[in-house]
C-alpha cells in the first residue's frame, strides 16, 4: 500500500555483468527485459520457474514465496524468481544465458503435419539455415497467419544438418496457435523461429536413464533419444510414458524400433483411465506408482510433463536415492498463453474503464454498514439480535433479486482506500465478537455497559438480562459465524492473496483465525489455485456430492493439504517443521489466542459459543466452495480459463462481498485485486447470487435437480474435448440417474470456441 514513500527510488542490477536500472515498484524481470536483457520466462507470476536466477550479492524483497516451487538446492544456493523480486539494494545475479532464448529470427515454412492422437500432432517446419541446439530444448514459432500469437513448442528430433526441425503440438482450448495448426490446412504455412531456450537436456554419463513423460511432454525427450542413437550413446534407457487410455499412446513405431535395435532400453507405457480395455496388458495407473520399481539404478532422471506428475515423481526419484543433481525436469506451464503477463489468463477480454466516482468507492462500504447493524443488535439485546440477522440475509437476497447485474468495472486511482476498507474488517470482527460475548456474560467486561448506558441512555443491563436463550445463543452464534463466514474471510481470502504485501497479509491470517482456518492462506494460494477443477484439489466438489459430506471432506483435506505444503516449504529452507517458523501452526495458535480471548470475556459459555461461530463461519467457507466449482472439470497440466468457475454479477452479493462473486476473472488471474476483476458475463453463471444459492445447497435434491442442467449446458457450450471425457466419468461416478445415462462426448467438438 504504501509504496509511493519509495516511488522515484531505483537500484542497479548487474545480470551477468550488464547494468540495468531497476524501480522502486518493478520485478527484476520486467526491468531486465524492458532494457533487452532474455531472461527466460514463460508465466512471469512465479508459477513455472523459467526466470529462476542465483543472487550473488544485494537483497531483494519476494513477492511471493519462493520456496513453494524452488528446489531445496536451488534455495541453498542463493537462487531466486526473477518475476518475483523487488530489489532492496544493488544485486548482482547470474543467470543460465544458454537457457534464454536470444537468437533472431530464423524464417521456415511447414512441410508436412501428421496427427498423432486426436488431440496431438506433430508438425515438420523446414528453416531457411540450420539451427544449432540441444536436444530438449525449445523454440518460439510465429505464424505468418497468426502473428500476434507466438508460441514455445520443445523440438522433438535431434538437430538437423538440412535445417529440418519438428515440433509436437498439443491442442489447447482457446489456444490460438493450436486451434489453427489443428483445423486449417497448414502445410506451406510460413512462420518465423527464434530458439533455442531452456535448460533441459541430456547430460554426459554411462549408466542407467530413467526419463518420465506424460503427455505432450514426450517430444524432447524423442529428441533427446534420437540424438543418443545418432551419436551411439547405449547406456541403458526406461522410458515412463503416462497416458490416459491405449489411443492417446503415439510414436509408438519409433520407440518399437529402439526396442529391438537398442539393448537395454525398455519402454513402459502406462494408462490411468482406459479401465473398459480388456485388451490392455501394460501397467495401470499413475506414472508415479510405478517409479521405485523401474528407476531403481538410474543415476540420471529427465522429466516433462505436467507441474503436478513432475512434482510427484522428483519425490519419489529422491526418495529412491536419486541425487538431487542428477534430475532434470521441464513442467511444462501451458505456453499457449496469451501476452497478458499472466498464467492462465486465456480469453479475457480487454474493457474500457471510466474513472471510479465516489460512489464506486462508498459502495464497498456496505460491508462495514452490516457490521456497524452487528453492534447495535447484540447491545440492544432481545429480539433485535434475531431481527438484525434476517435484516443481513433479507438485504441481500432481496437486494440481488431487486437490483440485477453489476457489469462496471471502473478505474481506481486510489486504490489504498480500497485496502484500507478491508483492513477495517479485522477491528470491526474484533468489536462485534466482543460484544456478542458481552451479552453472554454475567459482569460488565471492560464497562462496555456502562459506556453505552451513559452514552445512549439505554438500559442494555435490562435488554441483556431479557434476551431469551433463543435469541442469545441460537441467533447470537449463527450472526456471529456469518458475519466470520463473510466479514472474516471474504476479506481474509482477498487480503491472504496479497503475498507480496506483508500488511495485508498479516490482517488476512487474523482474520481467517476467526474460523479456525489460517491453513487457508497456504492451501487456497498454493494449493486450491493451482489445481482448481481437477481431482487434486479438495475445495472443487465432484458431480453428485452433498453439500454436508463436502464441508467434512474438504475441511480435513484441505487441512492437510495446507500442512503438508508448509512442511516441505520448511523442509526446502532446512527449517525444522515444529518451530515459529511453521505458519500453518502459528495460523492455529492465532485462533487459540482468539478463543482464549472469548473465554476471558465470558467464560467456557464464551468460548464454546465462539468455537461454535468460528465452525459455522468455516462451514460458510466450505459451501461457498462447493457452489463455486461444484462439477467443473479440468485437466492439471492446462491453465485455469474463466470458464473453469461458476460466475455470478448480482449488485449486492459483488458489492457486499468485494467482487468475490466475480469467480471467473479470480481464477484466471489470481493476483488481480478485488476491485479490477471484471464481471466477464459469458462466464458460466451460477443459479443466483451467493446468499440464495447457498440456501439452495442446503437442499441436496433440489440442487443437483438445478445444477444437472447446468452441468450439461455447461458441457456443451465451454467443455474442451478432453474435459468432456473427464465429465463423462464424473457422470458416472455421480449416482445421479440424469448424469449417468447422459454422454457428454455428444457435443460438437468446436463449441468451446465460441466460451473463450
Amino acid at each position: 500500500m504504501f509504496q509511493f514513500l519509495n516511488k522515484g527510488l531505483t537500484h542497479k542490477a548487474n545480470v551477468n555483468g550488464k547494468l540495468i536500472h531497476v524501480e522502486a515498484d518493478e520485478t527484476l524481470l520486467l526491468a531486465a527485459l524492458r532494457q533487452n536483457i532474455e531472461i527466460p520466462n514463460i508465466c512471469r507470476v512465479g508459477g513455472c520457474g523459467s526466470c529462476k536466477c542465483k543472487l550473488k550479492d544485494g537483497k531483494v524483497q519476494e513477492l511471493t514465496e519462493s520456496a513453494y516451487l524452488l528446489s531445496e538446492e536451488e534455495i541453498a544456493e542463493g537462487y531466486i524468481l526473477a518475476c518475483q523480486s523487488r530489489l532492496k539494494s544493488d544485486i548482482d545475479v547470474e543467470m543460465d544465458e544458454s537457457a534464454a532464448i536470444t537468437s533472431s529470427p530464423i524464417a521456415g515454412r511447414i512441410v508436412k503435419r501428421e496427427f498423432l492422437t486426436h488431440d496431438i500432432a506433430r508438425i515438420d517446419v523446414q528453416l531457411d539455415q540450420p539451427i544449432n541446439y540441444k536436444a530438449g530444448q525449445f523454440a518460439e514459432l510465429t505464424l505468418d497467419s497468426v502473428k500476434n500469437a507466438p508460441r514455445s513448442y520443445s523440438f522433438s528430433n535431434a538437430p538437423d544438418k538440412q535445417g529440418l526441425a519438428s515440433f509436437t503440438i498439443r491442442r489447447v482450448p482457446g489456444g490460438r496457435f493450436s486451434t489453427y495448426v489443428f483445423d486449417k490446412l497448414v502445410e506451406g504455412e510460413i512462420l518465423t523461429m527464434r530458439g533455442p531456450g531452456g535448460d533441459f537436456w541430456l547430460r554426459e554419463g554411462e549408466e542407467k536413464v530413467v526419463f518420465i513423460a506424460g503427455g505432450s511432454g514426450l517430444a524432447p525427450i524423442l529428441g533427446m533419444l534420437e540424438e543418443m542413437e545418432r551419436k551411439g550413446d547405449r547406456r541403458p534407457v526406461t522410458l515412463l510414458f503416462g497416458a490416459r487410455t491405449e489411443q492417446d499412446l503415439y510414436e509408438l513405431h519409433r520407440l518399437d524400433a529402439y526396442t529391438k535395435n537398442w539393448p537395454g532400453f525398455r519402454f513402459v507405457p502406462i494408462l490411468s483411465e482406459d479401465h473398459s480395455n480388456h485388451d490392455w496388458n501394460g501397467l495401470r495407473g499413475l506414472v508415479t506408482d510405478h517409479i521405485r520399481r523401474e528407476a531403481a539404478g538410474a543415476t540420471q532422471a529427465y522429466l516433462c510433463g505436467p507441474p503436478q506428475m513432475i512434482d510427484a515423481a522428483i519425490k519419489e526419484l529422491k526418495e529412491n536415492k536419486l541425487a538431487a543433481q542428477g534430475i532434470h525436469a521441464d513442467r511444462f506451464v501451458v505456453r499457449e498463453v496469451m501476452n497478458t503477463g499472466f498464467y492462465g489468463a486465456v480469453g479475457l477480454p480487454s474493457i474500457e474503464r471510466t474513472p471510479a466516482t465516489i460512489g464506486d468507492y462508498l459502495k464497498f462500504m456496505m460491508f462495514h454498514l452490516m457490521g456497524v447493524i452487528a453492534v447495535v443488535a447484540y447491545l440492544a439485546g432481545g429480539a433485535w439480535i434475531s431481527a438484525g440477522f434476517a435484516s443481513l440475509l433479507g438485504f441481500y437476497v432481496l437486494g440481488d433479486i431487486l437490483t440485477g447485474d453489476d457489469t462496471v468495472t471502473p478505474e481506481y486511482r486510489k486504490p489504498w482506500i480500497l485496502t484500507v476498507q478491508l483492513w477495517l474488517a479485522l477491528p470491526l470482527l474484533l468489536l462485534i465478537g466482543f460484544c456478542f460475548m458481552w451479552t453472554i456474560s454475567t459482569g460488565d467486561p471492560f464497562g462496555l455497559g456502562e459506556f453505552v448506558m451513559g452514552l445512549t441512555g439505554y438500559d442494555v443491563f435490562a435488554a441483556r438480562e431479557a434476551t431469551s436463550s433463543v435469541d442469545r445463543y441460537f441467533s447470537g452464534i449463527i450472526y456471529y459465524g456469518f458475519l466470520i463466514g463473510f466479514m472474516g474471510t471474504v476479506v481474509g481470502h482477498e487480503l491472504t492473496h496479497r503475498t507480496w504485501d506483508p500488511i495485508s497479509l498479516w490482517v488476512g491470517r487474523w482474520l481467517l483465525a476467526f474460523s479456525y482456518d489460517v491453513g487457508f492462506a497456504i492451501e487456497h494460494v498454493y494449493g486450491h489455485h493451482r489445481y482448481v477443477s481437477t481431482e487434486h484439489d479438495p475445495a472443487t466438489a465432484p458431480r453428485g456430492r452433498n453439500v454436508y459430506l463436502h464441508v467434512v471432506l474438504s475441511t480435513i483435506k484441505g487441512n492437510i493439504s495446507a500442512a503438508k505444503i508448509e512442511a516441505e516449504r520448511l523442509n526446502k529452507k532446512g527449517l525444522p517443521i515444529l518451530s515459529y517458523h511453521n505458519a500453518y501452526m502459528r495460523g492455529l495458535l492465532m485462533s487459540v489466542v482468539l478463543n482464549i480471548a472469548a473465554f476471558s470475556v465470558a467464560g467456557w459459555t464464551g468460548a464454546l459459543c465462539f468455537t461454535l461461530a468460528a465452525l459455522f463461519g468455516k462451514s460458510l467457507l466450505e459451501i461457498v466452495n462447493y457452489m463455486e466449482h461444484y462439477g467443473m472439470v479440468r485437466l492439471p497440466e492446462q491453465p485455469v480459463q474463466p470458464r473453469h468457475s461458476w460466475n455470478t454479477n448480482r449488485r449486492m452479493t459483488s458489492w457486499g462481498m468485494f467482487n468475490l462473486s466475480r469467480h471467473s476473472h479470480h481464477h484466471a488471474q489470481g493476483e488481480v485485486p478485488y476491485q479490477n476483476l471484471m464481471p466477464l458475463p459469458d462466464a458460466p453463471v451460477m443459479i443466483g447470487g451467493y446468499l440464495t444459492t447457498i440456501f439452495l445447497t442446503l437442499c441436496p435434491p433440489l440442487w443437483h435437480k438445478l445444477m444437472t442442467s447446468k452441468l450439461v449446458e455447461w458441457d456443451r457450450h465451454f467443455a474442451s474435448q478432453e474435459e468432456r471425457i473427464l465429465a463423462l466419468r464424473a457422470n458416472q461416478r455421480s449416482g445421479i440417474k440424469e448424469l449417468v445415462d447422459y454422454d457428454p462426448r455428444q457435443w460438437s467438438l468446436d463449441s468451446i470456441a465460441s466460451s473463450t
